[in-house]
C-alpha cells in the first residue's frame, strides 16, 4: 500500500529587533491541547524544556519574575487521500498488430478491476510560543507538524524531532 508521508514541517517567526540575550528564565503559561494530545503533554513539555535548557534558559524559581512565558498549543487533524489499486493491470511483451503493418513485438495492457480506497493519516501540529513577560508581547513562535503513528515509541521520537527542529536555529528561523 502506498502511503504519502508528510514528513516534518517547521515554520518559525520572531520579532525583528528583539534582544534575545535578555531572556534567560522562563515559566510555563497556559497550554492547549485536544484530548488526543493530552496524554503526550509530559513528553512535549520535557522536550521543550530540554531545548530551552540547551539554549541557556533555566526555570524561574517560585515567586521570581520570569523573563519569558512559554506556552504551546497542539492539535490533531485527519488528512484523507485516496489510493487506487489495479489488481490485474500489468504490462506484457506480446506479438501484437503494429498499426496496420502486420504482427510486431510491442507492449500490451491487460486491464483489470480498479479499487479506490481511502488512506487516513493523522497529523499533529505543535505551536510553541515565547512571550516577553515584562511587556506581555509575543517575540518568538515556532510551528511544527508530523504524522501520528499507531506506535507509541514512534510518536515519542516524532515529538522529540519536531521540537528539536522548531528550536533548531533559535532565536532565528532557517
Amino acid at each position: 500500500m502506498a502511503s504519502g508521508a508528510l514528513g516534518q514541517k517547521v515554520y518559525v517567526g520572531w520579532e525583528r529587533g528583539a534582544n534575545f540575550l535578555q531572556y534567560r528564565t522562563y515559566a510555563w503559561g497556559e497550554c492547549e491541547d485536544p484530548g488526543e494530545l493530552q496524554v503526550w503533554r509530559p513528553i512535549i513539555v520535557q522536550n521543550i524544556e530540554a531545548q530551552l535548557a540547551a539554549r541557556g534558559f533555566r526555570k524561574a524559581q517560585p515567586g521570581q519574575q520570569p523573563d519569558v512565558i512559554v506556552s504551546y498549543q497542539g492539535d490533531v487533524k485527519e488528512r484523507v487521500s485516496y489510493v487506487a489499486y489495479d489488481y490485474a493491470n500489468r504490462q506484457n511483451w506480446w506479438l501484437v498488430p503494429a498499426l496496420g503493418r502486420g504482427p510486431s513485438w510491442g507492449w500490451d495492457w491487460n486491464a483489470g478491476p480498479v479499487t479506490v480506497e481511502p488512506v487516513v493519516q493523522r497529523e499533529f501540529e505543535l505551536t510553541v510560543e515565547l512571550v516577553d513577560a515584562r511587556r506581555n508581547q509575543l517575540f518568538w513562535r515556532g510551528d511544527g507538524a508530523d504524522n501520528l503513528s499507531h506506535k507509541s515509541e514512534k510518536n515519542i521520537n516524532r515529538f522529540r524531532k519536531t521540537v528539536e527542529k522548531v528550536f533548531r536555529n533559535y532565536p532565528y528561523g532557517d
